[in-house]
C-alpha cells in the first residue's frame, strides 16, 4: 500500500501548492495469518428479545430471502484470497 503526505512547496506566487510524496508502506502477511471475523449483520432474534421485532415488515415486502442471504455461509479461504 502506497500513502501519501503532504508538504508545502514555495514558488514564485503568493499561493502554496502541497507537493505529495509516495511512500510504500507494506507488511509480509501471510493468507493463513489472517483471522476472519463472521457474525450475521442482522439477527432476529436478537432484535426480537429486546423488543424491536422487524421480522414481519421484511416478510411483508419479500426481503427475507436477502437476509438469508446476507446472514448465510462465509467462505474464509475466500475472504483470505482477496
Amino acid at each position: 500500500m502506497a500513502s501519501s503526505s503532504a508538504r508545502q512547496e514555495t514558488g514564485s506566487s503568493n499561493q502554496k501548492a502541497p507537493v505529495y510524496e509516495i511512500r510504500d508502506r507494506t507488511m509480509s502477511l501471510e493468507e493463513w495469518e489472517l483471522i476472519v471475523q463472521v457474525e450475521n449483520p442482522v439477527d432476529f432474534l436478537s432484535l426480537a428479545h429486546h423488543g424491536c421485532d422487524l421480522r414481519a415488515i421484511y416478510q411483508a415486502q419479500g426481503l427475507m430471502d436477502y437476509f438469508g442471504m446476507l446472514n448465510g455461509p462465509t467462505y474464509l479461504n475466500l475472504v483470505r484470497h482477496f
